[in-house]
């Protein structure tokens, strides 16, 4: 999935972006930072024989293609699973401002997610259970509500 430079990377989402835009993309997920910092930039080699990408640097680099590609309607699944849970929130409060008015769905398991979600669908054992907003679901008190409690170490009332 990484081979060729970081730069080869980005342009699949958008073959004609030009460096700032790149840039600007990498900086949105909060990538910015660990790309200045590789020998060539944009033109490090990824892979074999090149930088090889842990897990949190290729989800950054994933959804700095999403940033790029400027989709209307866009799915993501466990999209910052493999980041650490500052970084996550990082990149999850920087990627809303750049997915302001387009539909997304977001499969996660971390609350936040949810928290922050306009709806939040819960599912138990392949069911749909409860359907509503952050507040709606914690108003009422059902396996939603027990699991924000629990995150924060509250007893439902």
């Amino acid at each position: 999935m990484f081979l060729g430079t970081v730069r080869d990377n980005l342009r699949i989402a958008e073959p004609g972006a030009g460096d700032e835009e790149l840039w600007s993309a990498l900086a949105a997920v909060g990538a910015d930072g660990w790309v200045q910092e590789l020998p060539d930039g944009l033109d490090t080699a990824l892979g074999d024989g090149g930088h090889r990408t842990d897990g949190s640097q290729a989800q950054q680099l994933a959804l700095a293609r999403v940033v790029l590609a400027d989709p209307h309607t866009l799915i993501l699944d466990e999209a910052t699973a493999l980041l650490d849970p500052t970084t996550a929130r990082h990149t999850e409060r920087a990627l809303a401002a750049v997915l302001q008015g387009r539909t997304v769905i977001a499969i996660a398991h971390r609350l936040h997610t949810a928290h922050d979600a306009d709806r939040v669908a819960v599912m138990e054992d392949g069911l749909l259970t409860e359907l509503g907003s952050h507040e709606e679901l914690v108003a009422a008190d059902g396996a939603y509500a027990a699991l924000w409690h629990s995150w924060h170490g509250d007893r439902p009332s």
